[in-house]
């Protein structure tokens, strides 16, 4: 079964920088790509200039987004719980991995770090 696939914030940060790996990888999967609620809160929370902010615009309207919904908080707030003392999960990233696990997607990220909840979890490329 090929999952749809979460995106971290790391990897669109890459996409809009225009860096190649990213861009290939985009284009591989691209019928399977969809973001969190809060990669779009982290991203826009970035953002310099009009220019920037409409090609942020354009990729976030192409592609689903899911939103955070209480269960997905509850899940989230447990991760922290657990992982916050040995890995120093926070909030934002526990929220994705909940998001990905409750949703029954596949998450991809090159923070392999921040998501010890994921036993088998791989970068999609390398940097």
């Amino acid at each position: 079964m090929n999952k749809n696939i979460l995106i971290d914030t790391d990897i669109v940060i890459d996409f809009l920088r225009g860096d190649g790996q990213s861009l290939a990888y985009f284009k591989s999967i691209s019928d399977k790509i969809c973001f969190s609620a809060i990669t779009v809160a982290e991203i826009y929370s970035g953002i310099k200039g009009k220019k920037e902010e409409s090609e942020v615009e354009r990729l976030f309207s192409i592609f689903p987004v899911i939103a955070a919904t209480n269960e997905i908080a509850r899940e989230a707030g447990k991760f922290v719980k657990q992982y916050r003392p040995s890995h120093s999960v926070e909030i934002p990233d526990a929220i994705i991995a909940a998001t990905c696990l409750l949703s029954g997607l596949e998450l991809h990220t090159l923070n392999i770090k921040h998501y010890p909840m994921f036993k088998d979890l791989k970068p999609p490329y390398k940097k």
